[in-house]
Order: structure tokens, then C-alpha cells, then sequence
């Protein structure tokens, strides 16, 4: 039988198995990895009182040390433990319940929600979630969605691209190759030309999942990154490259199945070829014409 890739985790170094000890630390108004305390810079630690409750609970949920069902102290109770006002803790909930992390009824309290009712296209979710630990079922549900989205992004791009589009895709293609041994430059400017790819889709929904495409590229450059094999970042530029072509040409499906390339070469490189295969979501539908 082939050998799957390992399970992963992207986690903060020196954090072990300490689900029980953390969901006590967080329910005594202490913040949790990754939010902030002792393992930032000052300068990126939560700057007002809400953030400071929404820092401390957020990622807790997202991490799995809330688990899903634990009720939240009343706001008095958080307000005391996190050194807060009734206000901030009473927004912070209310950022918290409209993410689908918690919801609250009269009488019952504030409780944790399960993951089906989390919305995963948030930026915060993301961010957090990637933090605290992406694991592969994450990763490969990151990757599936971009094949289901991104594809056509390109396919539209190359219909409603106009030259200042094209000139930026050229632009970003070439920071992508000047900065092929400098793993933080070269994610910044892949990122930025697939959010370019977005905007020059002309479609909003679209360009409304490039926090997803950031955490996907950010999941999967942590472990593995192009710059790490010359051989590797050429063969990157090469097929970015094909992508930029086909819309400079208006070729819709020559753009499709070129992102759809990027993405799964983007799976293997993370996985080591050694990894389940993605969902195989084929990209024919892209007739010549229309707008």
C-alpha cells in the first residue's frame, strides 16, 4: 500500500499535549499561544480590551482547547479575569458569535459551537487556526477549495483582464523570480499575483477568498517552500508564468488548467509526493466567447 503523507501540524515550538492545562489557563483570563503574550513583539500584542479577549478565547476554540459544548464564564467573570470592561467583553462575544465560534441563549449562557458552524472563509479563523496547528485534513480542505475556486478566477481573468492587469501579473512573476532564494520575499509575491489573478476577475466573490489563499500558501510554505530547491522555484515561475500567458492571450481554459497545475504542484511539494491525491476536479467548461 502506498505510503500516505504523515499528518502534519504547524505549531509553536516547545507546545505539547496540554488541552486540559490551556483550557484552565484560558477560563483564568491568560492568553493563549499564539495570541499574542510572550511570543510576539510588543508592537503586534493586542492593542485594545477587546482584542484582548477575543485573542484570548479566539484561538483557544480554534485550537481545539475550548472544546465544543464548554460554556463561557458569564461577563462579569470575564470582564474580571481579563482585567476588561462589561463593553469589551460584550463585543468581543458579539465578534466571536457572528465568526460562528460561540452562540449564547438567556438563561443556558455562552457556549463553544461545533466546527460545521465555524465560518472557515474568515480571516481570523484562518489566521488563528494556522497558528495554534494545521494539520493535513486543514491543509488538503485549503487546497480543495482553492481547486474549486481559483481555476476559474483565471478562466474569467483571461476574458476581463485589461492591460493594467496584465502588466501587474508580469510585474509579480518577475519579484517571484528575483527573490527565488528568499522564502518570505518569494511567498509575498506569489501571493500577490494570485490575489492579482482575483482582482482581474472582475468578480468580488472571488477576489473575497484571498485570506484563504494566504493561509493555504503560508500552511504549505512553513513546511516546504519552492526557494528550498532552485530546481523546485524555477519550475514555480515556469507555470505562474503559464498562467500570466494564457490571460495576457484571453485564453480561458489554457489559464484554468494552468492554475489547476500551480495548485497541485503546490500539494505535492507540501505533501513530498508521498500524499493522498486531491480531489481531482476536472476544468472543461470553458468555451470561447462571452463576458
Amino acid at each position: 500500500m502506498a505510503k500516505l503523507c504523515e499528518p502534519r501540524r504547524i505549531v509553536n515550538p516547545g507546545r505539547g499535549d496540554t488541552r486540559g492545562g490551556a483550557e484552565r489557563e484560558v477560563m483564568q483570563g491568560k492568553s493563549h499561544p499564539g495570541a499574542g503574550q510572550g511570543r510576539e513583539p510588543a508592537e503586534r500584542r493586542p492593542r485594545s480590551a477587546h482584542d484582548a479577549v477575543l485573542r484570548g478565547l479566539g484561538p483557544a476554540i480554534v485550537s481545539g482547547e475550548l472544546r465544543p459544548g464548554a460554556t463561557l464564564p458569564g461577563k462579569d467573570e470575564l470582564a474580571r479575569r481579563f482585567g476588561v470592561s462589561h463593553t469589551s467583553v460584550r463585543e468581543a462575544l458579539q465578534t466571536l458569535g457572528a465568526k460562528g465560534l460561540i452562540a449564547a441563549r438567556t438563561k443556558v449562557g455562552t457556549w463553544v459551537q461545533e466546527e460545521s458552524r465555524w465560518n472557515m472563509f474568515d480571516a481570523e479563523i484562518l489566521a488563528w487556526r494556522l497558528a495554534t496547528g494545521a494539520d493535513l485534513e486543514f491543509v488538503s480542505g485549503l487546497f480543495e477549495i482553492r481547486q474549486s475556486f481559483e481555476p476559474a478566477a483565471a478562466a474569467v481573468a483571461a476574458r476581463r483582464r485589461n492591460s493594467a492587469h496584465v502588466a501587474l501579473l508580469r510585474r509579480h512573476l518577475g519579484e517571484m523570480q528575483a527573490a527565488s532564494g528568499d522564502k518570505e520575499r518569494f511567498t509575498a509575491a506569489d501571493l500577490a499575483f494570485h490575489l492579482a489573478v482575483l482582482e482581474a476577475s472582475g468578480n468580488p466573490f472571488m477576489r473575497s477568498i484571498g485570506s484563504l489563499i494566504a493561509t493555504a500558501l503560508a500552511a504549505s510554505f512553513t513546511l516546504s517552500a519552492p526557494t528550498d530547491d532552485p530546481g523546485l522555484a524555477a519550475s514555480a515561475h515556469r507555470q505562474h508564468g503559464a498562467i500570466m500567458v494564457a490571460i495576457a492571450r484571453r485564453r480561458p481554459q489554457a489559464a484554468a488548467d494552468a492554475m489547476m497545475r500551480v495548485i497541485r504542484q503546490g500539494w505535492t511539494t507540501y505533501c513530498g509526493g508521498l500524499g493522498r491525491p486531491l480531489a481531482r476536479l476536472p476544468m472543461r467548461s470553458f468555451a470561447k466567447g462571452g463576458g
